[in-house]
């Protein structure tokens, strides 16, 4: 065995060959040698590392094996050596031969093996130059960019700090000049000037207490204007109201239509057509609901809901592929009830249903804000979809995807069913954890109720990537 094996391999790091810290303390070392030494030398020496480690264990495996095979062969006599035992000299001869070829063959194989190796070293190697090089690249050509500003600059500078030296030789030469002519003059142009300028300012204050007084009388004017236009409108609104009480016999009605409009914005109800045969009204400016009826009883194998033409053109739509299903589910909604639904209980039911789908909607537009997400139909009508949010993690130089599935039972009666909702949480690379972000997600969800869950597939999400921060 000890003439099979593959000679050992002695590497010398390439530090070594270099002189001493004291040799060359005297002389500079290159910025060159600093980035040689971490594009090379640092993951050579970490490679060296982790197969000294395998190497070791391989070894203490090797040995371990070789123990119990010699435990073995002093149990029993292998049969190779009772055959050369048993065979005569020609045999034997024949049979040294064999082990020979298989010792040769052996050797042979192991030091492909090594070559193999070192060659995908070598290879990791340049791949880890390359990189060096191409981003001491990237910092010559920032470098070059830094250096042409400042070539730029450079010029303006000596210019503006021409013009202040001639600036400051000016000002010199009127100090001298000012040190130089008759003081007593000079004395008393400085008097002169103060006190033409104690007047200035008494004269600045006599315009500032005239603005503060002007200001005063047009806010009294302003509040006198809105005092008599409230007045006016109170006295037209009153003659208005004289005016229909003595001469319109519809008063009534028309304060039942105000009413009845207000009470449909409050619902964002608009009813549309109201006859024996047919009831039509539009929601939140967005869907048409047509509701055929035999007698004003309505007939619900028949009801269709369609989307406003002009609203796709008025309100963008924050997830085209979401709307054809909330649609689709709003008339199956509908027309799967085993219940003979009355007129009132389709319009609440349906007012239920969008309620629980803005309010959806809501939550999701919070997380595509700040992650990456997509929507995903299923396979079938009940499935639902699928709501996919990209987290990444920087530190790690992990990515992982983040699921949501929210069957109809589930999106339908939104927030009422959010514990319903299912999460699936995968990592596409990088080294984290997935039960730990599977856990602090599922958490976080948990904490959700019904009346507290504004922002909760956020705060999932975010919970998640701080596990990793």
């Amino acid at each position: 065995m000890d003439e099979i094996a593959a000679p050992r391999r002695s590497i010398v790091h390439s530090s070594a060959l270099r002189p001493s810290r004291r040799q060359s303390a005297e002389s500079e070392i290159p910025l060159s040698e600093y980035v040689i030494a971490m594009a090379v030398d640092v993951p050579q020496l970490e490679l060296y590392t982790h197969v000294s480690k395998d190497l070791q264990v391989w070894i203490e495996r090797i040995k371990g094996i070789y123990k119990e095979a010699e435990e073995e062969a002093l149990k029993m006599t292998p049969e190779l050596f009772q055959e050369f035992v048993l065979a005569d000299e020609e045999g034997q001869n024949e049979l040294l031969h064999q082990l020979k070829l298989i010792k040769v063959n052996k050797h042979s194989q192991a030091k492909s093996e090594w070559y193999d190796w070192k060659m995908q070293w070598v290879e990791q190697l340049y791949q880890k130059a390359d990189q060096g090089f191409r981003d001491l690249e990237a910092d010559a050509k920032a470098l070059e960019d830094i250096i042409r500003q400042a070539q730029e600059v450079v010029p303006a500078l000596n210019e503006e700090y021409e013009n202040i030296l001639r600036e400051l030789k000016q000002e010199q030469a009127d100090v001298a000049e000012l040190e130089n002519c008759d003081q007593g003059y000079l004395h008393e142009l400085k008097t002169t000037i103060q006190e033409q300028s104690v007047a200035l300012e008494a004269f600045r204050a006599d315009v500032d207490e005239g603005r503060a007084k002007l200001d005063r009388l047009q806010e009294k004017l302003d509040e006198t204007e809105a005092h008599k236009l409230e007045t006016t409108n109170a006295i037209q609104v009153a003659e208005r109201q004289v005016q229909v009480q003595k001469n319109s016999t519809h008063a009534e009605v028309f304060r039942l239509k105000d009413e009845l409009e207000a009470i449909q914005n409050l619902h964002m109800l608009h009813i549309t057509k109201v006859l024996p045969e047919l009831f039509e009204f539009r929601y939140a400016s967005a869907y048409d609901v047509s509701v055929p009826c035999y007698d004003f009883c309505p007939v619900v194998k028949e009801f269709s809901v369609k989307r406003v033409q002009n609203a796709k053109l008025k309100y963008k739509d924050a997830f085209p592929a979401l709307s054809p299903l909330l649609l689709k589910t709003a008339g199956l909604l509908i027309t799967r009830s085993k219940e003979d639904l009355t007129v009132r209980q389709i319009v609440e039911c349906l007012g239920d249903y969008w309620s629980a789908c803005s309010q959806l909607l809501a939550q999701l537009k919070l997380v595509a804000i700040k992650y990456p997400l997509s929507i995903t139909q299923g396979a079938d009508e009940e499935s639902g979809f699928t709501a996919t949010a990209t987290v990444m993690f920087p530190s790690k130089k992990a990515k992982a995807l983040i699921s949501f599935t929210f069957d109809t039972q589930t999106f339908s009666s939104w927030p009422v069913s959010i514990q319903s909702m299912q999460c699936d949480v995968k990592v596409a690379y990088g080294p984290i954890q997935l039960d730990t972000l599977r856990e602090a997600i599922l958490a976080r969800l948990r904490e959700a109720t019904l009346a507290d869950n504004y922002g909760c597939l956020l705060d999932a999400c975010t919970v998640g990537s701080d596990c990793y921060a």
